[in-house]
């Protein structure tokens, strides 16, 4: 026989052909799929031909009537009259071969075999019962389109093999009724679908359409790839109801899906409320991923036979999405109940802490000590939280539930406290809340007994419901998000103690929640819903809708619609509009209903919409207030429009951006500053109003604002002022020292950024100064004062004397090269003077801004059609002045604004031809201009003219913006930060590249040796690798370098040594204009450091010779000779100063010199960088961290390396990190120690590969004086105790003594007197004091001792005893 296989002819019809013609049977796609089953797993049949055989079949397989005609064959009778499907196998073209061949014909079949086996497990299984649950023995199992039915077995199980795809399958037994057509959906060959069916007797009444809602979830687990297919077949099946579309991508890439279900897919049906279930937020906790794709399935499959669920989808907009966290959930394992695998995004972020919290601000008011600012996780919002945020606001979305794992409860926000303490906290919809969650938790089978998990028994949710805080704190949560900043009011429903459990459970968990998550959707339809409209029927969108005195608005959607969620009860709703009359009316809600009420507001006047607009505070019109300006009103209206506002506070100064899309590229907009007054309220009382207007304009759709905002960033500055109004002169309370400190946080904000236009709003005159340096869009806001009754057409003085010098700020802001535009002439106008001004020059103010949309924009281009990013671009304006344009160095493309007229743009960059091109900018318009330049063939000539136009910055410049551009788009890999100030040599900058927990390197560029400016064009070259994941060796670069264009001087020695102790750098690597090491030079730094680092170090120097050696060849520029003013010794001179006080490694990294060029300069930094990174590739070493046993880094922590005379050390830094480069050996012991820890040792194998990875988890040292806590306690107690006993001895020996001797007599002498012997009157005793008897006399108890002493009682006495006791 051949060596090929034969899958069945079914050969029924008795007058067959002769061989060659293909025979089919009815299930011709499984033979076919299990004959490729075994070809493919077969080492050599696959192949199609094999040596000895004749034929040649393709791809090993082919039909067995096509190959040659078998009448009464075995596999024929196997389909014909059995359930099974059989195959014929040819094994070998050999029919009996040699017995040692048979081990080899066994390697060729093995996986083949088994394989094989396995495919019995695709298609579809179950068990056929009647309604009592008797199997049903010999009903056919039928597949509609495939004319082969199989039957069930005694005990009513089939089998049906089938490839995947879509099927409908039904029974039909003569005994019972024709079972409707179950829709089946399989989508892989692994796993059997169950499917369960259930037949009525002929003779019974019930109606089929019961056994509709006999549904049968599918118990199996769904990958990313399953989901998907699953997902994109049912929206094919089912197009009319549903649309299938992705929110955005995840971190790796994968599609966040959303399944939409509804009657008009795709649309927003006015007045249908839409609704939304998110599952799978915590890639671990996948119950909620299984449920929705089941819930789908449901939805699909009993749409139009279901006449709950038709309704539902006939009048609910239902968004769907499976899972938030793909990347997660592919990393998460199946049985983990409770492990946290799998639960972050990947790059370990947990979601559900990642959104804006109400409270941030108070975050950022916490000193830099405390941890908690550092270590919350929603500074930055990840891809899947980006996406997330921009869909809630995209939708008009009424209720919403998150599904979760991990316990078994319905939560309701919020999720945290103003203190951040565990404690009740509620929203002011919390009754609604309530309901919300006890409708979830009495739908679910269990989760209303409120007993979650076995091993928990310390835990009970009264009635299977619990507010958030009160629970535990979650800061920066989706629920409290949807809540505070959308209609949205969403909970979030933990399904099941078990976070992935076994496939098998499926099951239990859909019969207990499926109910509960269809009651839930149709609580959008309790409450109020109507459309509010003008009186001319126009949809009247973003009014606020209120009831009674709840501080929770919703607003209206784009039609007007609108649904507010209500408990049972008596209602007085109210709505307030931009420019309509508020209007309030009562209503009644009534139990699992929804009551329509629709409203229709009047158009106000053209001043009542003023006066009721312009208030800070909306819908009053009649009393005006005060803004308090700060960082809490500030931060609380970012969080209310975070769609367009970005707070920050910079410095002591409040800085509010506005734009179309915060946060994201804008670079290509134009940037305008708006600076509030540096004395009294009147600045920023203008600026807080305007900041409200581009923000209700945006929401109310005017096009001028969506126009402005299309094309600039409104950047406004406020400066701080008390919170009470003072008098019209006031200069308020602030003193020099404040108002100094002020303007110069106002002078670095102002430098920091690249503004286009910057005005500054001053008061004590009425008029317009501009700085002494014009720009040409000067004469468009002159033309729009002018041009109308403004009052405002030069600088007015307004007359009053001026007491206060720092009250002229006109002078102030123009010296800092912002417009003055002063509106008042008091410090602190009267409110309703504040309000009027602002109404009276608000279209002035808009059309300011309005000029944004007019002028140039383009690129410069080469020969190729690559953006030249170093390209100069100029204006020669009428006047004969030239203005230089800002080129934006990622893109190369550049903007600028201009008034309306004829311009010549100067276009030049190094090594091309520079080029004049002819522009007609027209009013509110932007002249498109793209120049693309011809390469010059005189190169060298070109660069020298070209350096001849550079701007007054020459090649030096603030490069702190070019890096916010690259931290803005990189927050995560770029970070930039202040370092030292040098007198007379500028500010110094510290730059991160690269994530914190990769290996790190220090890069120095010492002095006025390496422009700033030629790190960009390596940073695009890093990122656009970073977008390519081909980043490697995966280091983060920590680059010291100058801030500024004062280029005097290098960094001195103190700066370098302090920034290199404080990061405990392992290598530093000094970029300078100068001579390598010299041969002496080496030999004494190689022969002072550590045997350990020596080895090291002569590695890196013969790398760092190569790489010079290659630089050389490169020939780039002259010699350091003929440069000498780039000449700076620098750090590297220091080498071995620095090694023994910190132990790092410096070394230094010498260019050549280019005079003039600095685009070459930009080359050798390229290749300088691209050889150190070759460098660091090649290093091998050790890396980690140290954290406490509470996993809390340890910084400082001491590491030695080695031991003996071969030892060499490292320290941790703040994050516990440590890394050592070393040669390969062995083994290297590893010894860390740290202040109040315990010391630890490891030995670790320094291999080839990457840096090995170690963790060392220290134990607290509780010794004292080097004796260990218990025993040192033990001591102290015995030693005191020893000291009591002996006391206590002492002081009972002595009373005995004491007690003993006072029964006796004691005899001493004393000095007496006759008086005393022979008179007992008086007694004398006399004492001895500086060489005198003094004589001193003791009263005794005599009657005449006021008599008088005769001279003999004074003479001298005698010697005498007298007996004495106790008692004397």
């Amino acid at each position: 026989m051949f060596e090929r296989l034969k899958y069945n002819n079914r050969k029924v019809n008795p007058h067959y052909q002769a061989s060659g013609v293909k025979s089919i049977s009815p299930d011709d796609n499984v033979f076919v799929h299990l004959a490729r089953i075994y070809s493919n797993n077969h080492k050599t049949m696959h192949l199609g031909h094999s040596p000895g055989c004749d034929d040649t079949f393709e791809g090993g397989v082919t039909n067995g009537a096509e190959w040659y005609n078998v009448q009464g064959g075995m596999q024929d009778f196997n389909y014909v009259h059995s359930n099974c499907f059989e195959i014929t196998l040819e094994l070998s073209c050999c029919k009996y071969p040699l017995a040692e061949t048979l081990l080899k014909e066994w390697e060729n079949n093995e996986e083949a075999l088994l394989t094989y086996l396995e495919a019995t497990q695709m298609g579809v299984k179950g068990i056929v019962t009647d309604t009592k649950g008797t199997p049903v023995k010999g009903a056919q199992i039928i597949v509609s389109g495939i004319d082969h039915p199989i039957r069930t077995t005694e005990s009513g199980e089939y089998w049906r093999l089938l490839i995947p795809g879509d099927y409908k399958m039904s029974v039909e037994d003569f005994r019972h009724q024709v079972t409707p057509a179950e829709h089946v959906q399989i989508i892989d060959n692994k796993t059997p679908l169950v499917v369960n069916f259930t037949v009525l007797h002929s003779s019974t009444t019930e109606t089929s359409a019961s056994s509709l809602d006999k549904f049968l979830p599918e118990l199996k687990h769904h990958n990313y790839k399953e989901m998907e297919a699953m997902l994109q077949n049912l929206s094919a099946k089912y197009p009319l109801v549903t649309r299938l579309y992705s929110v955005g991508k995840s971190v790796e890439g994968r599609e966040i899906y959303v399944l939409e279900i509804t009657d008009f897919p795709g649309q927003h049906e006015p007045g249908e409320p839409e609704f939304k279930y998110v599952g799978n937020m915590h890639g671990n906790e996948v119950v909620g991923r299984e449920m929705l794709l089941n819930l789908i399935r449901y939805f699909l499959e009993n749409y139009g036979k279901n006449d709950r669920i038709t309704k539902l989808i006939e009048t609910t907009r239902i968004h769907i999405m499976p899972s938030m966290n793909p990347d997660g959930y592919e990393l998460a394992n199946e049985g983990d109940s409770d492990g946290y695998v799998g639960r972050n995004n990947v790059n370990k972020v947990d979601l559900n802490r990642n959104f804006p919290d109400r409270f941030d601000y108070k975050f950022a008011q916490l000193p830099d000590t405390d941890p908690r600012k550092s270590r919350r996780e929603n500074l930055i919002q990840e891809p899947e939280t980006m996406v997330m945020m921009q869909w809630i606001l995209s939708y008009p979305f009424v209720l919403s539930a998150n599904l979760h794992g991990g316990s078994l409860v319905a939560n309701y926000p919020y999720d945290d406290t103003e203190d951040w303490l565990r404690t009740y906290s509620k929203t002011p919809d919390d009754e609604v809340f309530r309901s919300l969650s006890q409708t979830y938790s009495n739908a679910h089978k269990t989760m209303w007994s409120g007993n979650p998990c076995s091993d928990s028994n310390d835990e009970h949710f009264s009635g299977g419901i619990t507010n958030g805080a009160e629970w535990y704190i979650v800061s920066g949560g989706m629920q409290d998000y949807n809540y505070e900043h959308s209609n949205c009011f969403e909970i979030t429903l933990e399904l099941g103690c078990n976070k992935y459990p076994f496939a098998r459970d499926i099951g239990i968990y859909w019969d207990a929640n499926k109910e509960a998550l269809i009651k839930f959707i149709e609580q959008v339809h309790v409450g109020v819903k109507g459309f509010i409209v003008d009186e001319n029927n126009n949809a009247v969108s973003g009014a606020k809708i209120y009831v009674d005195s709840v501080e929770h608005p919703v607003h209206s959607a784009d039609n007007g619609d609108y649904w507010r969620l209500l408990i049972p009860g008596m209602y007085s709703i109210s709505v307030h509009s931009p420019g309509h009359e508020n209007q309030s009316t009562k209503v009644i809600v009534k139990r699992d209903s929804s009551t329509s009420l629709n409203f229709t507001l009047r158009t106000l006047s053209s001043e009542l919409e003023a006066m009721k607009y312009h208030l800070p505070v909306s819908g009053n019109i009649d009393s005006y207030k005060l803004s308090i300006i700060n960082a809490e009103t500030l931060s609380s209206f970012s969080m209310e429009n975070i769609d367009m506002v970005d707070y920050e506070s910079f410095e002591n100064l409040h800085h509010l951006t506005v734009s179309n899309q915060p946060g994201a590229a804008d670079d290509m907009k134009i940037h305008i500053a708006l600076v509030g007054s540096l004395i009294g309220h009147s600045g920023n009382e203008v600026l807080f109003k305007l900041a409200r207007h581009l923000t209700l304009g945006m929401r109310l759709k005017y096009q001028n604002v969506i126009k402005i905002l299309q094309n600039a960033v409104i950047h406004f500055i406020f400066i701080p002022q008390s919170e009470s109004l003072g008098s019209c002169m006031d200069v308020g309370d602030k003193s020099e020292d404040e108002l100094a400190a002020e303007l110069k946080s106002l002078y670095s904000l102002l430098q920091s950024r690249h503004f286009d236009l910057g005005i500054g709003f001053g008061s004590r005159e009425i008029g317009l100064k501009f700085p002494t340096t014009e720009k040409a869009i000067y004469k468009s806001l002159k033309q729009i004062f002018n041009e109308s009754d403004s009052g405002i057409d030069g600088s007015v003085n307004c007359g009053a004397s001026i007491v206060d010098t720092r009250t002229k700020q006109s002078d102030i802001f123009t010296t800092m090269g912002l417009v003055s535009l002063s509106l008042f002439c008091c410090n602190e106008p009267e409110l309703k003077t504040l309000a009027s001004t602002y109404t009276k020059y608000e279209k002035h103010l808009l059309d300011i801004l309005e000029l944004s949309s007019q002028g140039i924009s383009g690129q410069v281009l080469d020969g190729e059609g690559k953006a030249l990013r170093d390209a100069e671009v100029s204006i020669k304006l009428a006047d004969g002045r030239t203005e230089i344009v800002r080129i934006c160095l990622n893109s190369g493309n550049f903007i600028h604004m201009l008034p309306a007229g004829s311009y010549v743009l100067k276009i030049f960059s190094n090594g091309f031809l520079e080029k004049n091109v002819q522009v007609e900018v027209v009013n509110q318009s932007l002249r498109e201009v793209t120049v693309s330049l011809q390469l010059d063939s005189n190169v060298k000539e070109t660069t020298n003219s070209m350096s001849m136009l550079k701007h007054p910055y020459d090649h030096f410049y603030y490069p702190r913006m070019t890096f916010r551009e690259f931290h803005n788009k990189n927050p995560e890999l770029l970070e930039y930060y202040d370092v030292d100030v040098q007198k007379n040599s500028g500010e110094v900058l510290g730059l991160r590249v690269g994530k914190r927990t990769w290996r790190k390197v220090g890069i120095v560029f010492d002095g006025s040796t390496i422009s700033p400016t030629n790190l960009t064009s390596w940073l695009r070259t890093y990122f656009s690798n970073v977008a390519e994941n081909s980043v490697k060796p995966q280091v983060q670069y920590e680059f010291l370098l100058k801030d500024g264009n004062d280029t005097t001087g290098g960094l001195s020695l103190s700066t370098v040594f302090n920034w290199i102790s404080a990061h405990h750098f392992p290598l530093v690597f000094d970029i300078i204009c100068n001579s390598p090491l010299t041969t002496e030079e080496q030999t004494y730094f190689l022969n002072e450091v550590g045997r350990m680092d020596k080895m090291v170090a002569e590695n890196i120097l013969s790398m760092l010779a190569r790489a010079k050696h290659h630089q050389e060849e490169m020939n780039y520029g002259s010699s350091c000779e003929t440069c000498a003013h780039k000449v700076n010794p620098g750090i590297s001179r220091q080498l071995t100063n620095l090694w023994s006080s910190s132990g790092t490694l410096v070394f230094p990294v010498s260019m050549t010199c280019v005079d003039g060029d600095h685009s070459m300069e930009d080359v050798q930094i390229i290749h300088t960088l691209k050889h150190i990174n070759e460098l660091l590739e090649n290093l091998h070493g050790i890396q980690g961290f140290v954290t406490s046993s509470m996993h809390e880094p340890l910084p400082n922590a001491k590491l030695t390396f080695g031991g003996n005379d071969n030892e060499t050390v490292a320290w941790t830094d703040s994050f516990g990190h440590f890394e050592k480069p070393l040669l390969l050996a062995s083994e290297v012991l590893v010894k860390v120690s740290a202040p109040g820890y315990l010391s630890a040792s490891k030995v670790v194998s320094v291999t080839s590969g990457p840096y090995q990875k170690i963790h060392f988890i220290m134990e607290k040292d509780d010794s004292v004086l080097g004796i260990p806590r218990m025993a040192f306690v033990a001591l102290a107690a015995t030693t005191f105790l020893g000291i009591i006993v002996v006391f206590s001895m002492c002081v009972v020996i002595c009373r005995r003594r004491r007690a003993l001797n006072s029964g006796s007599n004691n005899y001493g002498f004393f000095q007496m007197n006759n008086a005393i012997i022979f008179e007992d009157e008086e007694e004398q005793l006399f004492s001895v004091q500086q060489d005198r008897v003094i004589e001193r006399k003791f009263k005794l108890d005599s009657e005449d001792e006021s008599e008088d002493r005769s001279d003999d009682e004074r003479s001298p006495i005698r010697v005498g005893m007298r007996q004495w006791g106790k008692k004397t």
